[in-house]
C-alpha cells in the first residue's frame, strides 16, 4: 500500500487537532439526519446505534478504516520522533506541501530505520548499524541532559 499525500494530510491534521483515538461507535440523530461518532456508552444510550469498526479488519486509531499511514513503517518511525506539541507545526506544513512532506518524512523514517537496524547495515557494508544494540542493557547509555 502506498500512502497518498491527501491521506497523510488528513492523518496529521487529525493528530494535531487531538481527535485521537477515533471513535468506533455511532448513533443516529434523527433531528439532524446523521450518524454521529461517539464512544460505546454514549452510543448505547440511543435506540439506533452501531459499531463502525468491523471485527477482523484493520483499524487505525486516527483514520479508522483507512490504514495506509498506520501500515507505513517509515512514516510511523518518523512520527515517533515528533513531540506532542509539534503536531500543529506539522499540520501547517502538510497543508501547504503534502507531497513534499510525504517524501521527506518517509526518507527521514527510512534513515532512522537504517541507523538502528543491523540487518540493513550489514547487508550493505558487512558491519552493524551505528546505533545497533545501543544501549546493550538498561542504565549503560549516556544520560539525558533534559530536565526531569
Amino acid at each position: 500500500m502506498t500512502v497518498q499525500p491527501h491521506i497523510l494530510r488528513r492523518y496529521v491534521i487529525e493528530r494535531a487537532s487531538g481527535r485521537v483515538p477515533r471513535h468506533e461507535f455511532a448513533f443516529y440523530a434523527a433531528d439532524i439526519g446523521a450518524w454521529i461518532r461517539c464512544d460505546e456508552t454514549t452510543a448505547k444510550r440511543h435506540k439506533h446505534h452501531r459499531r463502525v469498526r468491523k471485527d477482523g479488519l484493520p483499524w487505525c486509531d486516527t483514520l479508522g478504516h483507512c490504514t495506509d499511514v498506520a501500515d507505513d513503517e517509515a512514516l510511523q518511525v518518523f512520527f515517533l520522533t515528533v513531540a506532542p506539541e509539534d503536531w500543529s507545526q506539522l499540520a501547517a506544513v502538510v497543508r501547504e506541501h503534502p507531497k513534499r512532506c510525504l517524501l521527506e518524512w518517509k526518507a527521514s523514517g527510512a534513515r532512522i530505520i537504517n541507523a538502528v537496524s543491523s540487518d540493513s547495515a550489514s547487508a550493505v557494508s558487512g558491519a552493524p548499524g551505528p546505533l545497533s544494540g545501543w544501549p546493550a542493557t538498561r542504565g549503560t547509555g549516556q544520560r539525558s541532559l533534559l530536565p526531569r
